[in-house]
């Protein structure tokens, strides 16, 4: 440090403009380098250390997610198909900025008869009830409506039934030789 001081000094005396030939003048000086590979190396560890509490918290939350869903799904008897159905075709489970969503008493009241007489219909002609366990941790409950040859999917998890989606599905067409 004293020669660099010496240095620095005796080239301001001289008053030349001209650029010096020393190494080390662009250079950062050996304590800013340990002090930046100190800072990287520290930044590493706790990156490594964040990881590692990471995994150890995805590695216990995970068991006691799966607990927790194994412990409240419901039973395929809590599954009542033409309750669901009803609740569908009233249009229960669509968005309140649906625009074919029953908005006053008279709609609601007629959307219910239509249920009704829809889910009955469907319950006289023998729709088709599936129920699929996907490892005790959910259920998928689907319900083939013949007549309308629609298919309502439903999510069981957490003590309760949960609309998914319909889908239309197509007929079987019989050929005639």
């Amino acid at each position: 440090l004293f020669t660099m001081a010496a240095r620095s000094d005796n080239s301001s005396r001289s008053g030349s403009n001209s650029p010096s030939n020393d190494p080390n003048e662009g250079s950062p000086a050996p304590s800013e380098i340990s002090t930046i590979a100190l800072s990287l190396l520290g930044t590493f560890v706790a990156a490594r250390c964040l990881a590692v509490v990471s995994r150890l918290a995805t590695a216990l939350a995970a068991p006691l997610a799966g607990f927790y869903l194994m412990s409240t799904c419901p039973t395929n008897e809590s599954f009542d198909a033409k309750r669901e159905l009803k609740r569908v075709l009233r249009g229960d489970y669509k968005a309140d900025t649906d625009p074919s969503k029953p908005k006053n008493f008279l709609e609601k009241a007629l959307a219910k008869v239509n249920a009704t007489l829809e889910a009955e219909a469907a319950a006289f002609a023998g729709c088709n009830v599936e129920i699929i366990d996907l490892l005790g941790l959910v259920k998928l409950a689907s319900i083939n409506n013949s007549i309308t040859k629609t298919s309502y999917y439903f999510l069981g998890a957490v003590d309760k039934w949960r609309y998914i989606m319909a889908k239309d599905f197509p007929g079987k067409e019989t050929k005639n030789d």
